[in-house]
């Protein structure tokens, strides 16, 4: 069970609800920048209307590496609301030790503590192919 106290997760959570607005602002913003007029104004229009929860269905498809990472950084915060909800925030996925309040500060939707982190990019690079992160 994760130690974080009420007003750290209060305080983290802040810190999601302002990364996720920011998240969103960028999302517009670069649908606004797509190259083919005819994408563009389709997902302009639809981007102006929709709600944040809605944009997330309405953009899946959107072929643009920029948008695609932004739209994995608003999963990454849906996940760790969800992990919120669950009493299990703070909590490594992979050990269930504490995530450390000083790592979610600078990263709030880590779900593994560094040691598991550092393991799990060192086993994704090799199953690439590459050579392991230090």
């Amino acid at each position: 069970m994760s130690r974080l106290d009420r007003p750290q997760t209060d305080q983290l959570t802040r810190l999601m609800d302002e990364r996720w607005a920011r998240e969103f602002r960028e999302i517009r913003s670069m649908l606004a920048s797509l190259g083919d007029e005819r994408q563009r104004s389709n997902y302009a229009e639809r981007a102006a209307t929709a709600p944040d929860d809605g944009l997330l269905e309405t953009l899946a498809g959107v072929d643009d590496p920029l948008i695609r990472q932004n739209l994995q950084d608003v999963r990454d915060i849906v996940a760790a609301r969800a992990r919120i909800a669950q009493g299990s925030y703070g909590e490594c996925i992979d050990c269930g030790e504490d995530v450390g309040y000083e790592r979610l500060l600078a990263y709030p939707t880590a779900k593994r503590c560094i040691a598991c982190q550092r393991e799990h990019e060192r086993r994704k690079a090799a199953a690439e192919g590459r050579s392991s992160p230090r």
